[in-house]
């Protein structure tokens, strides 16, 4: 059975930030166009493969590395749930999982 993909009002808010960031930055959509569409290849394979990602303290929560982020997600028995992306780039001490 395949597992449903949720996105949190965090994970939203996060993807929404950067993608913001890089249209007023670049002046275009196609950098924000093209980390979607990373995004959502990533969460295929997370779909398909849950344990595909990297184990946290937290055995249920996961993360995938994509160029300079990281999709945090939660694993549950009929859920794959984003629970934020985080640019690595960020001060490491804002880190969602600890």
């Amino acid at each position: 059975m395949a597992r449903r993909l949720i996105w949190s009002v965090e994970a939203r808010n996060s993807r929404k930030n950067i993608f913001d960031y890089w249209n007023n930055r670049n002046k275009s959509k196609a950098y924000s166009n093209k980390l979607n569409l990373l995004f959502n290849e990533n969460l295929k394979t997370i779909i398909k493969l849950p344990e595909f990602g990297i184990t946290t303290k937290n055995e249920d929560v996961k993360y995938s590395i994509i160029s300079h982020f990281e999709i945090i997600y939660k694993v549950t028995n009929s859920e794959i749930v984003v629970l934020d992306i985080w640019d690595t780039r960020q001060n490491p001490q804002k880190f969602p999982i600890k």
